[in-house]
């Protein structure tokens, strides 16, 4: 379910503030919770902003600034791996992430990934493939 707006959790401050009508009415009124407005008030009465919190979870440790990094890496050099992109984030953002949460990042933003960097076949997968050919 989404957080209420900021814009109802003021009008339910300013209704218990106004003083007309009693909390279990200003929620049946309002269509909340009792312990909604509870926590409302508690909130407002210590002065702090009413704005919905960030929901449950862990805050994600990959924000706008390191996705915007990601996205100017990748068009500067498409071929990057995501082991470089690491590096990079390390570098610049001071951001320790994995290279699944790198990943998981581009494919939400429908980017290319590459996972390891090319190297040479080697002498002993080229024999092997050339000899079971025959």
């Amino acid at each position: 379910m989404a957080p209420y707006p900021k814009e109802l959790r003021v009008r339910v401050v300013a209704a218990v503030a106004e003083g007309r009508f009693s909390i279990p009415a200003i929620a049946r009124l309002f269509q909340v919770g009792v312990t909604f407005i509870k926590k409302m008030l508690t909130l407002h009465r210590a002065g702090e902003p009413l704005d919905p919190r960030h929901g449950g979870g862990p805050i994600p440790v990959l924000q706008e600034k390191e996705t915007t990094l990601l996205r100017q890496e990748l068009q500067a050099r498409p071929d990057a791996t995501l082991a470089e992109l690491q590096q990079v984030l390390a570098a610049t953002c001071q951001a320790r992430v994995s290279l699944a949460t790198i990943s998981r990042r581009l494919q939400v933003l429908h980017l290319p990934r590459k996972k390891k960097a090319l190297s040479p076949v080697s002498a002993t997968k080229r024999l092997a493939r050339s000899s079971g050919n025959s």
